[in-house]
């Protein structure tokens, strides 16, 4: 029988082989609250055919227990640097300088230290729209001027649907304020805003439908007349028929448009339950658990000492 020898330069030599880093992630598309990147991945996979190189958005996921929450960005705002400067520079702090800068060079050079001292200050205020702090405060500023834009456009829009309509969009107006207060990533996720928006419209609809039945004596129409009645004219009976069947429809639109109203206010009740519930997840079993076990085990200890 033949043996076979090995000797160690017939082994091939064993180079471990480094795994390659995972890539790092961009996070300058990264979302706050993220799925998990198996999950992403495969997500979009599914949604996206081959070959395609469009970009998708994946909706993300709930935050996992135990995370805390992330902080949505604020609303963009669009400042150009004209705006920059004329926030900075007409800012009540830079008019407040510029008045006690006017009134001391008055006091020492006249007219003409007056006018230099508050030019001088006006310049500096112009400078200082260069700095970060100086743009956040124009941009909070215009973010605030655009809200009161947006809510007095909302109330201008409701003021004929009565004041029941406008005391209803100022509940909710405060339920969603509160969300954006507590959480401003729900806020952003649920779009309340929009939802408002939408209320509005609908609110408005259905004022006009109203307005269409009182306006054309709706209240006065039978709800169904026979057609033979003699009594009547053939032109007249179609009159009334096209008159009935258009009151019927403006009620049937007037009850779809209450119930969509209705479920705006239900959803967005649910948000501000949900924001308002949401606490850290505690674990009462195991706490419980590992009483109880120690319990046992210092039983089972004593019953082995007396033993």
């Amino acid at each position: 029988m033949r043996s076979l020898v090995i000797t160690p330069s017939d082994v091939p030599a064993f180079s471990p082989v480094t795994p390659a880093a995972p890539p790092e992630p961009d996070a300058a598309i990264a979302p706050p609250l993220a799925m998990p990147p198996d999950s992403s991945a495969k997500l979009a996979a599914l949604v996206m055919p081959a070959g395609s190189s469009a970009a998708i958005s994946l909706p993300t996921s709930a935050p996992f227990e135990g995370e805390p929450r992330a902080l949505a960005p604020r609303s963009p705002v669009s400042v150009s640097r004209l705006e920059y400067v004329r926030g900075s520079a007409g800012s009540p702090i830079c008019l407040s300088f510029a008045v006690f800068a006017g009134c001391v060079g008055l006091g020492y050079a006249g007219v003409i230290g007056a006018v230099l001292a508050v030019a001088c200050v006006l310049a500096i205020g112009v400078h200082a729209a260069r700095y970060r702090v100086v743009r956040r405060f124009v941009e909070d500023q215009a973010r605030t001027r655009a809200r009161a834009s947006r809510e007095a456009r909302r109330v201008r829009r409701l003021r004929p649907a009565g004041a029941t309509r406008q005391q209803h969009y100022d509940e909710l107006r405060a339920l969603v304020e509160e969300v954006e207060r507590r959480d401003p990533g729900e806020a952003v996720r649920y779009e309340l805003q929009d939802l408002l928006e939408h209320f509005v419209d609908l609110a408005v609809s259905h004022q006009r439908c109203a307005d269409a039945l009182r306006l054309a004596g709706a209240s006065a129409l039978p709800n169904a007349f026979s057609v033979l009645d003699v009594s009547r004219s053939a032109r007249r009976r179609d009159i009334l028929q096209r008159r009935i069947r258009h009151r019927d429809e403006c009620l049937a639109m007037m009850a779809k448009l209450t119930d969509e109203i209705e479920g705006i206010d239900d959803l967005i009740r649910l948000v501000i339950q949900r924001v308002a519930a949401t606490h850290a997840p505690v674990e009462l079993d195991r706490e419980l658990d590992r009483r109880l076990w120690e319990l046992d085990e210092v039983d089972a200890a004593m019953r082995q000492l007396s033993a």
